[in-house]
């Protein structure tokens, strides 16, 4: 008579089971896994990161979440507005597009400097400087509210515009008077002057009788130019 196989001492499992070859593959191979991320460190940032993200949960409070939760909303109504109009979504593009150029170059750190100079400015302002710069402006609107009259002033301007190179050169030939050392000098070259008959003899020098006449020339040219603003 054949004999029976005896029963075996661990219980057949069913394919798949918790104590499959493949389950068991997969336990040793995430112990592997787990042994590597703790040899090299990545296992502490993980459980370092774990900790933060609780603490940060932990602090954050109903009126936080509100407030994210409408900045949210306002974000998506934004977008959702920009999206309905070709002509906003190409302006958003565009202003992006500039702004990335802005800091390729250089240019945004640039305006952001100025931004942040600006706002030092107005917080190192005092009212004493407001009310002085304020002040200086109600002089400024005196002064040209004291001016004469346009009608008045134009033929002046005129005038001062024609007689422009004739100042330039006059302004050129008195530039010696500014040096000391080339004042004396000039001074110097010049004969004495006593009397009617010096005064005479200094007039018949071509260089003082050519300057006399630019002279004449300037006044007369400003009187032929105000010759109708007289009152009479």
């Amino acid at each position: 008579m054949a004999s029976t196989p005896a029963p075996s001492a661990t219980p057949p499992t069913a394919p798949g089971g918790p104590t499959s070859p493949d389950s068991t593959q997969a336990l040793v191979a995430f112990g592997e896994r787990l042994a590597r991320w703790q040899a090299d460190g990545t296992l502490d940032r993980a459980f370092s990161l774990f900790e933060g993200a609780v603490g940060i949960s932990d602090a954050i409070t109903d009126r936080m979440l509100s407030s994210a939760g409408s900045t949210l909303v306002g974000a998506l109504s934004l977008l959702d507005w920009v999206a309905q109009d070709e002509k906003r979504r190409d302006a958003l593009l565009f202003l992006i597009d500039r702004v990335a150029e802005w800091k390729e170059t250089g240019a945004l750190d640039t305006l952001v400097t100025l931004a942040e100079g600006l706002v030092g400015v107005a917080q190192a302002t005092t009212d004493h400087m407001v009310a002085h710069a304020g002040g200086s402006a109600v002089g400024w609107v005196q002064f040209i509210e004291s001016l004469p009259p346009k009608e008045q002033m134009e033929p002046l301007v005129q005038a001062a515009v024609k007689a422009a190179p004739t100042l330039a050169l006059l302004s050129d030939s008195t530039t010696v008077l500014a040096d000391p050392r080339a004042r004396e000098e000039a001074v110097r070259a010049v004969p004495d002057v006593s009397g009617v008959f010096a005064i005479g003899r200094a007039l018949r020098d071509p260089e003082t009788q050519r300057g006399l006449k630019v002279l004449l020339v300037l006044l007369k040219q400003l009187g032929r130019s105000t010759a109708g603003t007289a009152p009479r």
